[in-house]
């Protein structure tokens, strides 16, 4: 005998840069129906740019599972700078201040490592650079610091850095083909199932 009663909806907010932007569509298409996924129109960018924009994109209590994503913007080398956006300090102060908050604004919360770069990077002095040294680094921090809060870790970074980075990415080195994202939705939309192994 079947239930008439509709199954519950779960709230979801995906936060990220334009990695969760063109990733976006294969996770909506990668979870059930009952997941109401909702998510900033704007690449969300460096972690100074999610701190101030966060409490817009997760009110408290409203939501029941925050996806979330920021660093490869803070590891950004822009031309004429020898350091990157973030230091590594000002990365974890920052994250720390966004955890803080999305520890009491929503009842479950999901961290994603930093996607691969490639051997690709631009290194053009006049073009932004991103070295694989410094994703390392951030990641680490970032994974500690989620852990210490109790959030659970999807790591991106471990779950692509499996396959070859030329099958995935872009020229770029830093954005995804259409492969890459389809791979990183079914991570994602696995995460927020709590599916993932």
């Amino acid at each position: 005998m079947h239930s008439n009663v509709a199954r519950r909806q779960t709230s979801v907010a995906l936060i990220g840069d334009s990695i969760r932007l063109h990733a976006e569509p294969w996770i909506k298409a990668s979870l059930p129906s009952h997941f109401r996924v909702s998510s900033p129109a704007e690449n969300c960018r460096s972690s100074w740019h999610v701190l101030a924009g966060i409490q817009n994109w997760v009110p408290p209590g409203m939501l029941d599972v925050v996806h979330i994503n920021c660093g490869l913007h803070d590891i950004r080398r822009d031309p004429g700078q020898d350091r990157p956006v973030s230091s590594l300090d000002e990365y974890a102060a920052n994250l720390q201040r966004i955890f803080d908050y999305l520890a009491h604004a929503a009842t479950s919360v999901i961290w994603a490592t930093s996607t691969p770069v490639g051997g690709s990077c631009p290194n053009d002095l006049a073009m932004p650079r991103w070295h694989p040294d410094d994703l390392v680094a951030y990641n680490r921090v970032s994974a500690d610091l989620a852990f210490g809060f109790g959030f659970r870790i999807n790591d991106l970074h471990a779950r692509l850095s499996s396959a070859p980075a030329d099958a995935l990415l872009m020229s770029d080195g830093v954005h995804f083909n259409d492969a890459g994202n389809r791979l990183i939705g079914a991570h994602v939309a696995a995460a927020i199932q709590g599916l993932d192994a």
